[in-house]
């Protein structure tokens, strides 16, 4: 591994060249591979069918979650026991904490029904009010007693960019690390018509966080592989971000879905922009960005959007074309009700 530099963030990448090339067969490896903990992963979705958002100082609603496990996690069974339906409470403003809300779970995929007065009692509270946010993920315990956890306080969510592989090299990334509920206002569409510059933030809450210009353009057309069970293309704004992404000297576009009856936000994977032979290791050849693993949510009391993204830089040319960089996730605020 090599330790190399974006802006003031540092992130572990693959060397160049010697282990961009190929993976080291070294047994000195730099952790106790031995003593770590094999584990896997469960995917976590909303049910759009249902209620989509909570209400206001009310437990009422129908709030269902999907729970499945990825089918290329091999042979578990000799130390998975279970899986917890975990809710991360963020309350307006707030400091997030957590709880279980449905223990013991050992079918998979299962659908699963919130009980939101039981929750709200083992959160502590009477109801959800405006700005709060409950999110879903799964803690895995395993048959020794082991838990490893969906989300911690310190290291926030678990599995948020994963990619499993099958022995083809299919990758698979349809998987969702978490579900989430806001009780939010009604969206101001006045905010996404587009033909502004609006305040982008990268490095959320890190040492490296900068802020950009992004300029903003409504597109007239929505995928349809966007459009997800329960909604339709109307249900959708899609916005195109262009910014000098990273302040590397090359512009970077960003292609995003908003959906207006839950506020969530889809970020497709996509090329984001181009890069020469100057780029990072000059004479590697000439690359592009990749983004990847994207989402988020909207908060249409301050008209923010919050989300993580992975990005990646593919050499496209020369002797080390197909090979890469992955700078993994970061955390990002688009205010869009800050003009610029």
């Amino acid at each position: 591994m090599t330790i190399i530099m974006k802006k003031s963030n540092i992130l572990l990448a693959l060397a160049i060249p010697a282990v961009l090339l190929s993976c080291s067969k070294d047994p000195d490896l730099p952790y106790d591979l031995a003593g770590t903990k094999h584990t896997i992963a469960i995917s976590v979705t909303k049910l759009t069918e249902y209620d989509k958002l909570l209400n206001n100082g009310s437990t009422a609603g129908d709030f269902r979650v999907r729970m499945d496990i990825p089918k290329y996690m091999g042979d578990y069974s000799s130390f998975f026991k279970w899986g917890q339906l975990l809710c991360v409470y963020t309350p307006y403003g707030g400091t997030p904490y957590s709880v279980v809300a449905i223990d013991s779970i050992t079918e998979y995929p299962s659908e699963h029904k919130i009980n939101m007065p039981d929750l709200c009692g083992k959160l502590g509270i009477a109801a959800p009010i405006s700005g709060d946010k409950m999110q879903f993920c799964a803690n895995i315990v395993h048959k020794d007693g082991t838990v490893i956890p969906g989300w911690t306080s310190v290291a926030g969510f678990n599995y948020r960019a994963p990619s499993f592989f099958t022995l083809d090299d299919t990758i698979y990334t349809d998987f969702s690390y978490c579900a989430t509920y806001s009780a939010m206002p009604p969206i101001d569409m006045t905010y996404y018509a587009g033909g502004n510059k609006v305040k982008f933030t990268e490095s959320v809450g890190s040492a490296g966080e900068a802020t950009y210009g992004a300029n903003v353009t409504r597109l007239a057309d929505i995928p349809a592989e966007i459009v997800g069970a329960g909604y339709t293309a109307s249900d959708y704004i899609g916005l195109q971000l262009d910014l000098p992404w990273y302040g590397w000297g090359y512009n970077c576009t960003i292609i995003l879905y908003i959906n207006t009856k839950d506020l969530s936000v889809t970020i497709p994977e996509q090329i984001g922009g181009v890069t020469d032979e100057e780029f990072y290791y000059a004479g590697y050849g000439n690359g592009h960005f990749e983004f990847y693993s994207g989402s988020g949510e909207l908060d249409t009391q301050v008209n923010q959007l919050s989300f993580s993204m992975g990005a990646y830089w593919a050499i496209d040319t020369g002797d080390y074309a197909g090979m890469g960089i992955d700078f993994g996730v970061d955390n990002y605020i688009i205010d869009f009700a800050t003009v610029l």
